[in-house]
């Protein structure tokens, strides 16, 4: 896939991360009632079940809508209130009342030398304003249950559990982020975990040196996936002490793939859902915090005017109404617009929306500008984006951060 000229340094430029991976709002908190569990495993029996096809039949479909309706229904509001230590749980609940605004910065950490780095920048960062950081650490850790999907450089469990303390004393939310699903390859090099279980692959045996693709993607329907994907989520909530944790899942493409046996001629938005569904599941359901994940695969490209890398072209939109709505969609443009149509649309769903920007400043402004004309309490507030384009040493001093962070205070 050749993305068109007006996004090709997007594509690039968010793409990076992965190749450093691979080879080295409102004030008033909304306490959350778990889910009735017989009634919620009852409605969304059909996420839970084998993709095989879209369902055909009259009958099928009417199942199919009575079970995106019934999750709407029961799906909470978009905070979760549990967390799993006693202390977290109160550090958690003194944050959001001093912080009903999110001012966010999303970067990548891949050593411990990186988090050192970042360790030292926190007091700058603070003093822009900044109150949550995002950690893309994916594969890039010290995982105890599994080692053998480590990349080359990781990140230490005590380097992180610096990194966490370091940023509460900064007054920061700290929010680790492994990719879920999607980008799990880059240029030739295939990521840790489909080259240590290469039957994970969505697309086994298939594209030698990742050729004719953008990046790889797990099967969502393999048995087996998710027993090891938890088992290293579980690893960074505990690691750096999250009360939220981001799943990535931007830029699917390759989803319901004629290669796979389970999902050949599946629904790219049944098989997309069932795997945020699989996640929301563990991460909110078992671990009790926050999930987060990328807005883009639940947008119709054609319907919000966006190219194929912000929005679907390959059918996922329609997990948009089948997912749980107390997930916070993180929906980024990178592009200077007179409106962002996507912003609206999510709200309107019912999802907490975190807008994400990057570069230029320009565009950033842009974007900034806009959705601080929704007055919707489900707006949490503004990440920006770094995408390796500012070293993490200047990280604040950035003028995409210091300049539109500024805006949000």
């Amino acid at each position: 896939m050749d993305p068109d000229s007006s996004t090709r340094s997007v594509w690039s430029a968010r793409a990076l991360r992965r190749r450093n991976v691979f080879s080295t709002a409102s004030s008033e908190s909304v306490e959350v009632r778990p889910y009735p569990k017989r009634r919620r495993e009852r409605a969304l029996q059909t996420l839970r079940a084998p993709v095989s096809s879209p369902p055909k039949s009259r009958f099928s479909r009417f199942v199919l809508a009575l079970a995106c309706l019934a999750l709407l229904l029961l799906a909470p509001s978009c905070r979760t209130s549990g967390v799993r230590s006693t202390g977290n749980r109160a550090w958690a609940e003194s944050w959001r009342k001093a912080n009903p605004i999110w001012r966010g910065v999303h970067l990548s950490a891949h050593s411990d030398q990186q988090v050192g780095q970042l360790i030292e920048v926190l007091p700058k960062l603070a003093a822009a304003g900044v109150n949550v950081l995002v950690v893309e650490v994916d594969y890039s850790f010290e995982f105890q249950s599994h080692p053998e999907v480590r990349a080359s450089q990781f990140v230490t469990k005590a380097r992180a559990r610096e990194l966490t303390q370091a940023a509460h004393a900064q007054g920061m939310r700290l929010i680790p982020q492994l990719n879920c699903l999607g980008h799990q390859s880059w240029s030739k090099t295939t990521a840790p975990l489909l080259v240590k279980h290469p039957e994970f692959d969505e697309t086994p045996g298939q594209f030698p040196d990742n050729k004719g693709i953008y990046c790889r993607s797990w099967c969502p329907q393999n048995p087996e996936v998710n027993t090891v994907v938890f088992a290293l989520i579980d690893e960074l909530i505990d690691a750096f002490e999250a009360d939220a944790f981001h799943v990535g899942m931007d830029e699917v493409f390759i989803i319901a793939s004629e290669h796979c046996p389970r999902c050949k001629g599946g629904d790219p938005a049944r098989l997309f859902a069932k795997t945020v569904y699989d996640l929301h599941r563990h991460i909110v359901g078992e671990r009790k915090v926050e999930m987060l994940m990328w807005g883009d695969r639940l947008l119709d490209a054609q319907a919000t005017g966006n190219s194929e890398w912000e929005a679907a072209k390959n059918g996922t939109q329609g997990a948009i109404d089948l997912i749980a709505k107390d997930i916070i969609v993180c929906d980024w443009h990178y592009g200077k617009r007179g409106d962002y149509p996507s912003v609206p649309l999510l709200l309107k769903r019912g999802f907490c929306v975190w807008p994400s920007g990057w570069q230029p400043l320009e565009a950033s402004q842009a974007f900034s500008a806009f959705t601080r004309q929704q007055k919707d309490k489900h707006l949490v507030g503004y990440l920006c984006t770094t995408w390796g384009k500012v070293k993490i040493p200047d990280t604040a001093d950035w003028p995409p951060i210091a300049e539109v962070l500024r805006e949000w205070r």
